[in-house]
């Protein structure tokens, strides 16, 4: 309402609640909602929340506005010293080999060496601490699925000097291209798992597919297990239910041959016992 459209113009605003103190329609509902209307003199107070809180925003933002100045202060009159100092030595040390012999520039030339220099380990150290990182990434990502190198995937690592470049061809024949971290000296392979999350990347549909076939034939395989192994239960169950019939029916016969003898001896011991018996009468008579 005001055209305050930046920072620096609200802090150049002298008093912003000025404007209340003028008649106007567009003005009505602001006023009414921040400020008390004397109904005697019409005078204006604005609510004390409504003002500290305003007040509070503009010293926050002056104490940023002054810091800002001294930062940008601070930077230029650094940068000017620094690019002073670069000029000064640039010069110093032109001076000084123009004045030095050729002989004595040529072997600082030669025995310099640079105070930075990365020391790299040997380029297989690289490609197993890469191809670890994939193996476990695939484990921790991938159902039963575990990539490995040489088959699922090349490594690919040229050394010269102190620069070091890798890249990665993937199953699918993508090739991603690796990034030395010289702080950790060693590949950062976000890339890389980036590309394997990727649903276009053929070699992790191809692995899952197989993951999920071997799981299927295990399954089917310890299903027919189990299925012969309650075969053999039933089995072994009718030959112990045969074996205890014909049991039976060994006991069954030796106990009838048993009744029949044991009647056909009762049947001889009769007549006997009634032939002893007549004789005894006779003899009383």
């Amino acid at each position: 309402m005001q055209s305050i459209k930046n920072i620096r113009a609200l802090l150049n605003v002298p008093d912003v609640f000025a404007i209340l103190s003028v008649n106007c329609k567009e003005l009505v509902g602001l006023r009414n909602s921040i400020c008390f209307v004397d109904e005697d003199n019409n005078n204006i107070i604005i609510k004390s929340g409504i003002k500290a809180g305003m007040n509070s925003l503009i010293t926050t933002l002056q104490e940023k506005n002054s810091k800002y100045i001294k930062q940008t202060k601070n930077s230029k009159s650094s940068s000017s010293s620094s690019s002073l100092t670069y000029t000064i030595n640039h010069l110093h040390s032109n001076t000084s080999l123009s004045n030095a012999p050729l002989s004595d520039s040529i072997d600082s030339s030669l025995t310099s060496t640079p105070t930075t220099a990365l020391n790299l380990m040997p380029i297989n150290h690289y490609i197993d601490a890469i191809s670890d990182g994939i193996e476990k990434f695939s484990i921790n990502t991938f159902k039963n699925v575990i990539l490995k190198k040489n088959d699922d995937y090349f490594i690919s690592i040229s050394s010269l000097d102190s620069n070091i470049n890798g890249q990665i061809k993937c199953g699918c024949n993508t090739i991603v291209k690796l990034i030395f971290r010289q702080n950790r000296n060693s590949f950062q392979l976000s890339s890389y798992f980036k590309h394997l999350k990727n649903t276009r990347c053929s070699m992790i549909k191809k692995k899952k597919q197989l993951s999920i076939e071997d799981l299927k034939k295990k399954n089917n395989s310890l299903d027919d297990l189990l299925k012969n192994d309650d075969f053999h239960d039933m089995n072994d169950g009718n030959d112990y239910d045969e074996e205890r019939l014909n049991d039976d029916n060994d006991s069954s016969q030796i106990t009838t041959n048993t009744s029949i003898s044991c009647n056909y001896s009762d049947s001889k011991k009769r007549p006997l016992s009634s032939y002893s018996s007549t004789n005894i009468t006779k003899k009383k008579a």
